[in-house]
């Protein structure tokens, strides 16, 4: 009887484990992420970072070694669209953001996540 009631409750438990809510990341939902600078100096770097966060924006640098050079790129991720994001971008970096990955391609325009 024992047994029994063990067995019942190792099935119950195991039933119930896939229940519960599944969380969503931001990096899961569909968005673009714009490459808005590459500088070789931490400095330059994280001021566009802070220049593009007081414009609200979230960014971020990653590194990256290209053709044996050591490179910092700030990048943006936008999840939704909105007509004046890569003019906003523009500005404030000083250079046409692209599409990570895709040298030259723009996306459709779309702000940043936590304007949503």
């Amino acid at each position: 009887m024992l047994k029994h009631i063990a067995l019942t409750l190792i099935l119950l438990a195991a039933l119930l484990g896939g229940c519960a809510d599944e969380t969503v990341y931001d990096w899961q939902r569909p968005h673009d992420t714009y490459l808005v600078g590459t500088f070789s100096q931490g400095p330059k770097a994280e001021e566009l970072k802070s220049k593009l966060q007081k414009s609200g924006y979230e960014s971020r640098i990653e590194t990256n070694i290209k053709n044996g050079e050591f490179q910092l790129n700030v990048l943006v991720d936008v999840y939704e669209k909105a007509p004046d994001t890569l003019s906003r971008l523009e500005s404030i970096s000083g250079i046409k953001p692209t599409v990570r990955g895709i040298p030259g391609k723009t996306s459709k325009n779309a702000i940043p996540a936590k304007d949503i």
